[in-house]
Formats: structure tokens, C-alpha cells, sequence
């Protein structure tokens, strides 16, 4: 695509990175390119400069100890309140605001002094701490932060299987499926970060924020900017307005009334009534005209509605209202699946009378499955919504492969015979002047990681033979291209959960922890492999030498690992009867989740579950469904290129309900309207504004809630200190729907 050629904003083409207005300080190092050439995205252009400044300090002894202390300290508190039954999941943007002040306190106390250690000298205070530096720190701890799904997989297997493999067992699990993925997002960083098509729209909001602390508007900007009366406030003034906002504002639906979380006015009308709790619950329910005040909920389950294009919500939420007000009712009602025997919306498991599926019962004592009772107790069950949405996995699946093929095949083959096109923006040109990481170095580290896989699969008792490794690995690398594509557009990534636990439990039914290592090395390496690559954009983005992103990346994620993996086993064998309602709040909600996986895919397997006696024989025909249904759309979108069918993506569509389960239902509508007003009304009505404002007002948001959510935890939550009981913090009206966990006779069955 040819960069378009657009005259940037006064405010986009003056500003530099160093934050400095002053004139007499020298800017001749500053790497200025032709102030017409620009991204050719919008969303970028309003929040990302055409400039670098390569005299910027990097990687500095401040970068490096900042970046070791947060990322130990974010991946402590996750993984300690990832156990609980609200987890409390602490975002990097919180480390992006703490890593600013403690930057400039160290600036302000080090010395300036040179520690010779020959070829490795460095200085302890170059200068002013950089926006760079500040880059560094951030993506250090966000290769930390993330939970790392490998550990509630070591859950598992200790807790339903009773297996435990030690700690050398369980780091080499965590490390090994993580740098596979870092691996392959070195690989496939010519596609995934260097297109300017390749947007990673979240990366915008914590770029926006970088600029905003960093910055220092010089006179002539403000000058510029006053002529406009909705311009006059200043970036910077204009986020300690939205943050203090946004931070007392939670305090009420946080603490003082949880009830604001879900206003399921519907429910009201008739709160005896099992299909108005049904229809109304935004929690258990379809959330009909449920709403919520409540932010974190929104940027919980989707990325912030204030940073994805209006296109793509539109789409998401075309999709969200096809399998979730529309098929899911239908299958429900019609008793589809016997659908009304279970709750309407959860995803635990049943057996045929409706009640707890007793795995126990069909376990030999290898922790196989029995066939003979098996078949002697009762096939498996699920709620019908939850059928639905593994279909709708299924047919994303399917989609992403098609549309890949037909929308971005000519593109991905010309990068496969070029790893540069001259057509490239003015951002990867910029990142130029920088030495790229050499291939071999990411080939290197996958090929220490594949060899640490196999010792790991074939030294403990994974119950996976080491050919199943290969299998998992080459299954991760052909998704991760088209999955990567659809992400970096939309910041939502797909998953290939059950296709893993699909293809082991064909391979070999009967083997659920078999199935959860295969699982690991096939769906989470995906995962692990996008989220590296998102951070690689936003390095790309604010112009840090990819060298130094590739050390900053791998040291987080080793430090990450083993302070998570230390923490659960403090945890574990700390606390009595952890990961059950003995233990509340230490209940485990998220490794609950991969257990129900093994049992349904590992112990009962597709085999079983999919047979053609089974109630869910007809699931596969959604990846069929998945694959054809881009083809049409295809050849509308070139027959009608300048209509609205040509903004159709069936990926996207597919994705809206990618959070369900276990995302509350009254997200999706709220998310689509706030997107709505911001990405579409204003952007196209005050598009000035939008461009100044909307990243910034989003990361605001974010951070005020963020921060809100640590003091409501430590200075109330876990001081035992409760806001006085009322009908707004009563647990039993926090949904006001009584009977929407219930089966459609009103029985209140396993919830």
C-alpha cells in the first residue's frame, strides 16, 4: 500500500520525543523526515509522531533496575490474586505511570558517574530520564504481568490428577511454551509489526500516554491550539482530570455499590420469573437492556472501547448479537441439546439428569478414563450457551483461514519472497537507522526452547509421547500468521484452545494430562507469541532499537516465570483445602476453567463428545460454516467496493463473542456504544479533539480504575473493612435477577 501523503497537524509534526520546548538546545541529532509523510492510518496519526530522536538514552542501568523491580512485583501481585474468586489482575499501565516518577527520582538522586568495567562501562545518570527508557521498563513488566496460562495448567494436574512434577518440572512447563512463542513472533515480525497495516490498536493508548507524560508542548503549539476553544487544555492537564475522575468514580461501583457493575433493570418488572431473569441478568443471562457503570468491566473482556476503530466494533458486535441474542435463545427455548435441563449460561459439566457430572466415577486409578463406566454412568452434559460458543470457536477458526487466504495472501506472499517492501511508513523507515535483531537469534532461542520441550515432555510424566511435540509446535506456527493478522487489527486474538485439545484427544482419548501439555505447547506458545509481538509494535512505535527489546523481553519473561511459579506453590501448600469453596476466596476460578477442559476434551475426548449418537454431533459443521462463509463476502466486497458490504470481516464478526464464556453479557452492548460515540460521533463531528484527547482520555480511564482497584483492595478489601450493608452492596441483589442461575423449571441445579 502506498503511504499516503497527508500534511500532519501542527501538533503532530512539531513535537519532538525529548519533551523539551526550548530552542537553544540542540535538535540537529533529531531524525525530522518530510512533514507530509505520515502513517497512512488515522488512529496512528493522531497519537504517533513522524520523529525520532536516536540520542535518547536507552537501555540504562535506571532502565534495567526499574524494569527488574516492577516486573517481579507485577508478576508477584497477579499470580497471588489470580487465585482468588475476583481475581485482581494489576495492568502494565500501572507500572507505565509508577516507572515515570520513580524514573525521575533517579535522576535526580544517582550520580552522574561512569562505572568502569571496561567494554561494558556505563553511566549510573546519563541524562534526563527518556521516554525510551521509560518504553523499556513498561514492556519489561508487561512480559510479566500476564498470567501465565502454563500455571494454572500446574494447577490442574496437582489438584484434580494429583500429579506433581516439583519445581523444576513446572518451570521448565512455564519457560519452555513461553520463549517457543518468543521464537516465532521473531519469525514472523516482518509481517505482524512491520506493515503499517499491522496497527495493534491497544499499543496506541499506551504510546499516547508515553507522549502525554514525556511531553512538553513548546509556545507556538499552544498558541496554534488556543485559536480552538475546545483545544486549549493540554494533554497532560487533560489526563489529571480524567484520572482523579475515573479513580473516585470507582470507589462506587468497587466498594460502595457493587450493583452499578450490572443494572438488569428488566429483571425489576418480575423478579420471580425464570425467563425475565434469563432475558434481563447481564451476568447469567442474555443482558437484554442490561447496562453497566462500572469501566473495568468494559476493559476487562474487550480492549478499551475508546481504541478500536468503529469499524471492527460494529463488526464484533454484528457478531455478539448472530450467537448470542439470536442463536443461543434458539437453541435454549427450542430445547436444542435439552438445553432447559441446566442454567442458561455457565460452563460447568452435567451428566443426563441434569445434576454435577462426577468425574471421579469414570477415573481409573492412572487417571484415564474408564469407557466401561463411562458408559455405565452417563455421557457428558453442557448449558447450551456454552455449546454455542465452543461452535462459534470453531467457525472463527475456519474464517480466519479463508479470509487470510482471499484478503491478505498476495501481501503475505510478497513478504515471503521480500522481507522489506519499498513501500513501507515513515515508522519502519525511521526504525531503520537501528540494528535489527538478526534472525539467527530468535532461530537460536527457538531452538534451546524446542530442546528444553522435548527433555521437559520425555523426562516427566507428561503422558504425551515426544512425536506429540512436534505435532503441537508445527499446529502453533500455522495459525500463528493468520490468528497474528486479525489481532493486530482488532487487538482481540482468537483462540485455538479447543482446536489443541481437539486434535490430542483424537490423537489420544482418555489422557487428560496428556491433553493439557499438548494444550500448553499448542494454544498458550500462540498466545505468549502474540503477546510479544504486540510489545514489539509498541517498541517499533516509540523507536527503542530492537536489540534492546529483544533483551528487555526475554529477561521479564524469565523473571516472570519464576516468581510465578514460586508464588503458587507458596500458595498451594499454604493454604488448606485451596481451589475449593472450603478455601473462598481462594477458589481459583480461572484454573477451574482448565479443568473443566481436561474433563471434556482430555478424559471424555471429541471422540466421545462429538459422536454421532451424541446430542453435539452437529459442532464441527460451525468450522465448515467458518470457512465458507468468507467466500461470498469476498466477492460482494469486490464487486461493491466503495458500499458497506465491503467493510464486512467475517473474523471480526466471529470475535464479538470470543470474552463468552465467562464475560458478562452486558459488556458487549455497553463497549459497542461507548465505542460508538467516541470512534464514530465525535471522531467524525470534533475529529480535532478526538485526535488530542481520545488515547489520552482512554489510558485516563484505565489508570484511575487500575490505581483505585490496588487501594480499594489493601486499604479495605483485605483489612476486612466492609462498607455498611445496603440493598446497592447486597449480594443478593447485585444482579437482581434471583432466578437466572436456575434450569428452566426454577430448580436452582449446580451453579
Amino acid at each position: 500500500m502506498e503511504v499516503e501523503k497527508k500534511i500532519t497537524s501542527v501538533f503532530e509534526s512539531t513535537e519532538t520525543l525529548d519533551g523539551n520546548s526550548d530552542s537553544s538546545v540542540e535538535k540537529a541529532t533529531i531524525h525530522e523526515v518530510d512533514p507530509v509523510e505520515d502513517s497512512p492510518i488515522e488512529e496512528v496519526r493522531s497519537s504517533i509522531p513522524p520523529t525520532d530522536d536516536p540520542t535518547l538514552p536507552t537501555a540504562t542501568f535506571r532502565a534495567w533496575f526499574w524494569g527488574i523491580v516492577f516486573s517481579a512485583a507485577i508478576s508477584f501481585s497477579n499470580q497471588f490474586f489470580w487465585f482468588r474468586a475476583n481475581p485482581l489482575t494489576i495492568k502494565v499501565i500501572v507500572v507505565q505511570l509508577l516507572a515515570f516518577p520513580a524514573g525521575r527520582l533517579s535522576e535526580k538522586l544517582l550520580p552522574n558517574y561512569r562505572v568502569p568495567l571496561g567494554r561494558f562501562s556505563f553511566n549510573l545518570n546519563p541524562s534526563k530520564f527518556s521516554v525510551k527508557e521509560h518504553v523499556l521498563i513498561t514492556v519489561m513488566a508487561n512480559a510479566a504481568a500476564t498470567s501465565f496460562d502454563a500455571i494454572d495448567i500446574i494447577v490442574v494436574q496437582k489438584l484434580y490428577y494429583n500429579q506433581d512434577w516439583g519445581f523444576g518440572g513446572g518451570i521448565l512447563l512455564v519457560l519452555t511454551t513461553s520463549l517457543l512463542g518468543f521464537g516465532f513472533a521473531g519469525v514472523l515480525r516482518r509481517f505482524l509489526v512491520r506493515p503499517a497495516a499491522m496497527v495493534w490498536p491497544i499499543n496506541l493508548v499506551n504510546a499516547t500516554l508515553f507522549h502525554t507524560l514525556h511531553k512538553e508542548v513548546p509556545k507556538d503549539i499552544q498558541d496554534a491550539e488556543a485559536l480552538h476553544p475546545g483545544l486549549r487544555m493540554s494533554r497532560n492537564k487533560f489526563f489529571v482530570i480524567a484520572f482523579v475522575a475515573s479513580f473516585c468514580w470507582y470507589f462506587f461501583p468497587g466498594y460502595i455499590i457493587p450493583v452499578l457493575t450490572s443494572i438488569s433493570w428488566i429483571c425489576w418488572i418480575k423478579p420471580d420469573n425464570v425467563l425475565v431473569s434469563q432475558i434481563g441478568s447481564g451476568i447469567n443471562g442474555l443482558g437484554i437492556g442490561s447496562f453497566t457503570l462500572d469501566w473495568s468491566q468494559l476493559a476487562a473482556w474487550y480492549p478499551s472501547p475508546l481504541a478500536i476503530p468503529w469499524v471492527v466494533q460494529a463488526n464484533m458486535f454484528a457478531g455478539f448479537v448472530f450467537f448470542i441474542w439470536i442463536l443461543v435463545p434458539i437453541i435454549y427455548y427450542t430445547d436444542t441439546w435439552e438445553s432447559k435441563k441446566f442454567p442458561f449460561y455457565n460452563t460447568n459439566q452435567y451428566d443426563v439428569w441434569g445434576a454435577q457430572f462426577n468425574r471421579t466415577r469414570v477415573l481409573t486409578p492412572d487417571q484415564y478414563l474408564d469407557d466401561e463406566a463411562y458408559a455405565n454412568y452417563s455421557p457428558i452434559r453442557i448449558t447450551g450457551f456454552f455449546a454455542i460458543c465452543y461452535g462459534q470457536g470453531l467457525a472463527a477458526l475456519g474464517a480466519i483461514i479463508t479470509h487470510t487466504i482471499l484478503y491478505n495472501g498476495k501481501d503475505i506472499w510478497n513478504r515471503i519472497k521480500s522481507a522489506r517492501q519499498a513501500n513501507d511508513d515513515i515508522h519502519a523507515k525511521l526504525m531503520d537507522q537501528y540494528k535489527e535483531v538478526p534472525d539467527w537469534w530468535y532461530f537460536a532461542l527457538f531452538v534451546c526452547a524446542l530442546g528444553a520441550s522435548f527433555a521437559t515432555v520425555v523426562c516427566y510424566p507428561s503422558d504425551m509421547p515426544w512425536w506429540a511435540l512436534i505435532i503441537a509446535v508445527v499446529l502453533a506456527f500455522v495459525w500463528l500468521l493468520p490468528i497474528g493478522i486479525i489481532t493486530a487489527i482488532t487487538s482481540q486474538a482468537p483462540t485455538i484452545s479447543m482446536i489443541t485439545e481437539w486434535v490430542y484427544g483424537a490423537i489420544r482419548p482418555g489422557h487428560p494430562i496428556g491433553n493439557m501439555i499438548f494444550k500448553t505447547y499448542g494454544y498458550i506458545t500462540v498466545r505468549q507469541a502474540l503477546l510479544f509481538a504486540q510489545d514489539l509494535k509498541l517498541g517499533h512505535y516509540m523507536k527503542i532499537p530492537p536489540r534492546e527489546m529483544f533483551s528487555f523481553q526475554i529477561v521479564g519473561t524469565i523473571i516472570a516465570s519464576f516468581v510465578s511459579l514460586g508464588t503458587t506453590d507458596y500458595l498451594l501448600n499454604s493454604i488448606p483445602n485451596v481451589c475449593t469453596r472450603a478455601a473462598y476466596p481462594w477458589t481459583c476460578p480461572n484454573a477451574g476453567l482448565f479443568g473443566a477442559s481436561s474433563v471434556i476434551w482430555g478424559l471424555i475426548g471429541p471422540g466421545k463428545f462429538f459422536a454421532s449418537s451424541s446430542l453435539y454431533a452437529g459442532l464441527p459443521y460451525f468450522l465448515l460454516a467458518g470457512f465458507l462463509l468468507p467466500i461470498p463476502v469476498w466477492f460482494l466486497s469486490r464487486k461493491f467496493p466503495n458500499s458497506w458490504v465491503a467493510k464486512i470481516s467475517i473474523p471480526v464478526f466471529m470475535l464479538g463473542p470470543t470474552p463468552y464464556p465467562p464475560a458478562p453479557t452486558n459488556v458487549a452492548p455497553c463497549w459497542t456504544f461507548v465505542g460508538f460515540i467516541f470512534n464514530y460521533v465525535i471522531k467524525k463531528r470534533a475529529n480535532a479533539w478526538w485526535k488530542k484527547y481520545n488515547y489520552v482520555l482512554s489510558a485516563a480511564l484505565d489508570s484511575g480504575v487500575a490505581i483505585c482497584a490496588i487501594v480499594i483492595f489493601f486499604a479495605f478489601q483485605n483489612t476486612e473493612i466492609k462498607f455498611p450493608a445496603w440493598w446497592g452492596n447486597n449480594s443478593d441483589s447485585v444482579d437482581q435477577c434471583p432466578l437466572a442461575m436456575a434450569n428452566w423449571t426454577g430448580v436452582d441445579v449446580y451453579a
